[in-house]
């Protein structure tokens, strides 16, 4: 049974730096509903070209039109460190979203978009993914079993044989 659901959240920013992502992992309950938040730590691939390197935000859910849920994120300001400030200011980034991801249900696979700023500097997606976990693996219990049945047969006691020739 599983105790929750864990989401992934991608804002594509290749707008800023090509390649460019801000990410994290978000968990909600079981049984999501309207009106559930969920914190989330936000880190870039390309640190070196953001400040602050990683961003605290919240992510809630909220009815869908028109059904299922839809999901918000808080709003995210940082700075783009090459950037500039003229004559339009690409420094100072303030992203909201706006045609929310929406999900019938969760685990959910969906993408949104957002905006720098209002009139916007920039617009992109964002997606929400289920966090995939491997599968079980049987490559280290086959050793282990080999290595428990040598240990076996040398702590076993030997087999007496008899002698029926008599």
């Amino acid at each position: 049974m599983q105790a929750s659901i864990i989401e992934t959240i991608s804002f594509n920013l290749s707008g800023l730096h090509a390649g460019s992502t801000l990410s994290g992992t978000f968990t909600l309950s079981n049984l999501p509903m309207v009106g559930d938040t969920a914190p989330v730590l936000l880190s870039f691939s390309d640190p070196s070209d953001y400040s602050p390197i990683s961003l605290a935000a919240t992510i809630t859910i909220e009815s869908g039109t028109p059904s299922g849920f839809a999901v918000l994120f808080s709003e995210l300001t940082f700075t783009n460190l090459s950037g500039s400030t003229t004559p339009i200011d690409t420094k100072d980034v303030d992203l909201t979203g706006f045609g929310f991801a929406r999900c019938a249900s969760f685990p959910c696979t969906a993408s949104g978009g957002f905006q720098d700023r209002s009139p916007a500097v920039f617009t992109s997606t964002y997606t929400i993914s289920p966090v995939t976990t491997p599968e079980p693996s049987f490559t280290l219990l086959v050793p282990i079993l080999l290595i428990a049945m040598v240990f076996a047969r040398r702590l076993a006691p030997p087999v007496q044989r008899r002698d029926h020739s008599a």
